[in-house]
């Protein structure tokens, strides 16, 4: 029995996705998404134990112990999928519907159940039968339907992102820390990490065994634990916070904002209520608003704490927002943002500031947001404009 330097990767793996359990469940468990973050950790961790026990022969001596862990896997896509959406509809429980994710893994658990009656002799013999003459046909087909389950719930998780990106400038006028850019990435590190499995499986079924059953898949896997779990407790913290959880709780009503029809009406707004004489009446107000007390210099403003402010609801003023101005909440508040930043770079009484300074006092939150929404007005960098303000006033 050698412990190679693969052997080592998935110990410590392993070992880091107990630990981030563990971690999860006594620090972080306020937010409910990380109960299904932490449910991810333990399985792939007891996944990865079982691919190393494989790998070091236990399967011969305790056959009938390393049938449990073989259905996991119809775990893990129905659990990304639903962390990811736990944190984009700020879930607090789990809905009878969604137990039916599961429904692959219990009918595999029950198919294994004669297994189990069956003698050890017999069935180490039969897990050894592999090694020698390959996957049979039922291992195979187990495989592929992981294949096409997993990626599946992964191509539904960037859909669902996608979405959430597009949805929350409907209601945020920040989104750097929420926009779960971080958890796309992840995600399609995972497509990749299925895509070498799928490799892996193709070449199989030619008679060649790349990695020694898997094993590049399986460290692999274990790069991917680190990534996801560290991401998580660093960048999922944020949706428990009530203000964004609210915020967020919101997009559902607002989420088709900026599907206007293609003859120019807004047929979700037929049966708002608002009249055009108060929609202009809320529209004036807002504008003398946004004049006179610059709510948007408050970086972390959302469309809630607006509408609070000009005493009307949410969904009217996103209404007043999209029908009068067809402007979405984001970028309404950015581009007084950034009015206001080319105020103080051409202002010779703040030379003295650093541009990022500038970029703080007008509303925003960070050097990149401010870089990347300023180009995109003026098409220059704050710090181009500066210059050329400097250049004109000489």
């Amino acid at each position: 029995m050698t412990f190679d330097f693969m052997k080592i990767i998935l110990i410590l793996a392993a070992a880091q996705g107990f630990l981030l359990t563990v971690l999860i469940f006594q620090k972080y468990r306020r937010l409910f998404a990380n109960r299904f973050l932490a449910s991810i950790m333990f399985f792939y961790s007891i996944i990865i134990i079982q691919l190393l026990l494989t790998d070091l022969e236990f399967d011969r001596k305790y056959p009938h112990l390393m049938l449990i862990p073989i259905g996991l896997p119809l775990l893990m896509g129905p659990l990304h999928y639903l962390y990811a959406r736990s944190l984009i509809h700020s879930l607090t429980k789990i809905k009878k519907k969604e137990w039916l994710h599961a429904l692959p893994f219990l009918i595999y658990e029950l198919s294994l159940i004669p297994d189990y009656f069956t003698p050890i002799q017999e069935l180490a013999a039969a897990m050894q039968k592999i090694y020698i003459e390959g996957l049979p046909l039922k291992y195979i087909i187990f495989n592929w339907f992981i294949l096409i389950q997993i990626m599946t719930y992964l191509i539904l998780t960037i859909l669902i992102i996608k979405r959430f990106s597009r949805a929350i400038k409907n209601v945020f006028s920040t989104i750097e820390k929420i926009k779960l850019d971080w958890l796309r990435n992840v995600t399609y590190m995972g497509i990749f990490v299925v895509t070498i499995f799928l490799i892996e499986n193709i070449f199989l079924l030619a008679g060649i065994n790349l990695s020694h059953f898997f094993n590049l898949t399986s460290v692999l896997f274990a790069i991917f634990i680190y990534i996801m779990g560290y991401m998580g407790l660093l960048k999922s913290e944020i949706f428990a916070e009530p203000a964004i959880a609210k915020s967020i709780s919101e997009l559902p009503e607002l989420a088709y904002q900026n599907r206007i029809a293609t003859n120019g009406t807004h047929p979700k707004y037929e049966k708002s209520g608002l009249s055009p004489e108060k929609a202009k009446k809320y529209l004036s107000d807002l504008l003398q608003l946004m004049e006179q007390e610059k709510p948007y210099t408050d970086s972390e403003l959302t469309l809630s704490q607006l509408a609070d402010i000009l005493s009307i609801t949410p969904h009217n003023l996103s209404e007043i927002l999209n029908t009068q101005l067809n402007q979405n909440f984001f970028d309404f508040i950015n581009q007084y943002r950034v009015e206001e930043a080319k105020k103080g770079l051409a202002d010779p009484g703040k030379q003295h500031f650093t541009v990022l300074a500038i970029g703080f006092e007008a509303g925003f939150n960070s050097k990149t947001a401010f870089n990347t929404i300023f180009k995109k007005y003026t098409n220059m960098t704050p710090s181009e404009y500066r210059h050329n303000s400097v250049m004109n006033i000489k």
